[in-house]
């Protein structure tokens, strides 16, 4: 058996592919000059800290949750807790029921309640796994596009369908606003990462929970995504006024972290215009391309993420 610890970065990329297998991967590799990734870049005061993520205190009543997918798997993803006097948002459900109990916790010990109502930014299992979990809360409401609850019971193993059947559907299209005494909430819909998103987005202070549309320091997973509606809406969920970004993955994000990821999409889209030009396939595409200059260091979970990213392109551009 080879030891983990003799893992070069190339075999580290080579053997990560799936989102499940990469996760189990990173735990048991934990290069360097990876989890770096996550002990470093530390925004705002730590208020929590565990081997699967820290909790920022980002302003007064709102805490951001960076997630540490190296030691265990308890959350995987990013979220947060937003708090006000009528009631207290967890944003995501996480991967585990001991990660989304985790974050019922920290609420009722930094907000003095537990969880009114928990956001779901999309289907996809690292955010929706600890459903069961996040729903053990007392009158909890959980509040999530159609899409989302009708593929995760389609999808999901075991997933929780007396839990999804008693979630509030937050329309496609526009947005919701959750008032929470003090402060107000606006859930947009929008389309990109899945093709059902949801960004949680908050005026004063100026913070965006971003879900999967955003991802800061890692390239990002293309599996759904729908890439010219991506590229929009994360322009357009970008902010004037200096702003913190919750991204689905890797540390908390200003402007000038957003500008990077949205400049890394529009490198993605010129592969594959050139790849198209050229006649050759996503995968072939994929193999030559190279992260542009100054993100050397942002994480590759799996070679296969290039030539997928490039081939949700290609489908889009072809047709």
């Amino acid at each position: 058996m080879q030891d983990h610890r003799s893992y070069t970065r190339r075999e580290f990329l080579d053997r990560t592919t799936s989102c499940a297998a990469h996760m189990g991967v990173m735990a048991a590799a934990s290069p360097l000059w990876l989890r770096g990734l996550w002990t470093r870049q530390e925004r705002f005061p730590v208020v929590a800290s565990e081997p699967w993520g820290r909790l920022e205190e980002i302003s007064e009543g709102i805490w951001g949750l960076v997630s540490n997918p190296l030691q265990d798997r308890a959350t995987l993803c990013n979220g947060g807790i937003v708090a006000g006097r009528a009631g207290v948002v967890v944003i995501e459900s996480f991967a585990s029921d001991d990660g989304a109990r985790w974050m019922a916790q920290q609420a009722m010990r930094l907000a003095g309640r537990p969880p009114t109502h928990v956001i779901l930014t999309h289907h996809h299992g690292d955010h929706t796994g600890g459903l069961r979990g996040a729903a053990e809360s007392v009158d909890v409401i959980i509040l999530a596009t159609g899409l989302t609850r009708d593929t995760v019971l389609e999808r999901g193993r075991n997933a929780p369908a007396d839990v999804l059947e008693g979630v509030e559907l937050i329309g496609a299209g526009g947005s919701t606003e959750i008032d929470l005494g003090d402060r107000s909430l606006l859930v947009v819909s929008r389309r990109g990462h899945t093709d059902s998103d949801l960004s949680i987005e908050i005026s004063d202070p100026s913070v965006v929970f971003c879900g999967d549309l955003v991802w800061n320091g890692m390239f990002p997973n293309f599996v759904d995504a729908v890439p010219d509606q991506l590229s929009r809406n994360v322009r357009v969920l970008r902010r004037r006024e200096p702003t913190t970004y919750v991204p689905g993955h890797g540390p908390l994000a200003d402007d000038a972290a957003v500008g990077a990821y949205i400049d890394l999409l529009d490198h993605v889209e010129a592969a594959a215009r050139r790849a198209i030009e050229r006649g050759i396939t996503a995968e072939q595409a994929g193999e030559e391309y190279s992260l542009p200059d100054g993100m050397e260091d942002w994480v590759l979970f799996s070679p296969q993420y290039f030539a997928r990213a490039i081939g949700r392109w290609t489908s889009v551009l072809d047709g």
